[in-house]
């Protein structure tokens, strides 16, 4: 007679042992599971910290967050797609704030409607008051004034985007026919026509 191998002697004590204490396995989703707390799940917006700058579109390597900008409306849509995300935390560790997106422990994602899967987060645009052309997100501007401090003085976009989120400044037109004119670098310009204005200058 052959006898039981050791590997089965463990086998049979386990098997008894479940007898009295159950199965070792997870209970969700009857119980919620608690992810561990390093757990990459999915990624957020948060509004009062995302400037809307566009970092996390651009370091996705799946192509999970989509921008679409609206200059007509002056608005900005950041739109992340759960279902093409891998949860490789690359957004939340190029966000300038470290907080407008940030890993959840959310995991459970199924759903039927891809449209669920979508989470989107809107910003205003401030564009070149000559050109009509996007200079970025004002809360952007409004970001980097904040860190510059003094220095955001040197820098006209900069410090002219926070005096009009003040209200006390004004755009200024050299007139319908003048195009653009000197007067007009107390506008909010972007590089392209920041640069006409300073060539102008430069001719005296």
């Amino acid at each position: 007679m052959r006898l039981p191998c050791l590997f089965q002697f463990r086998i049979l004590k386990e098997a008894v042992k479940a007898l009295f204490t159950g199965p070792y396995t997870s209970k969700f989703p009857a119980v919620p599971h608690v992810p561990a707390e390093r757990f990459r799940g999915k990624p957020h917006f948060y509004d009062d910290d995302c400037i809307g700058c566009t970092a996390c579109a651009e370091v996705c390597p799946s192509k999970a967050i989509d921008v679409s900008d609206s200059i007509p409306q002056r608005l900005r849509t950041l739109i992340h797609h759960s279902d093409h995300c891998i949860f490789c935390g690359q957004c939340e560790a190029a966000c300038p704030t470290k907080k407008g997106i940030r890993l959840s422990h959310d995991f459970d994602l199924a759903c039927f409607d891809r449209a669920a899967c979508e989470e989107k987060i809107t910003k205003e645009l401030v564009v070149c008051e000559e050109c009509g052309e996007i200079v970025g997100a004002r809360r952007q501007l409004l970001w980097i004034a904040g860190k510059l401090g003094v220095l955001a003085y040197s820098n006209p976009t900069l410090f002219l985007s926070y005096l009009k989120n003040l209200n006390i400044s004004e755009e200024i037109k050299g007139g319908e026919t003048a195009g653009i004119t000197r007067a007009e670098r107390f506008n909010v310009l972007c590089p392209k026509c920041r640069r006409e204005v300073a060539v102008k200058e430069s001719e005296g």
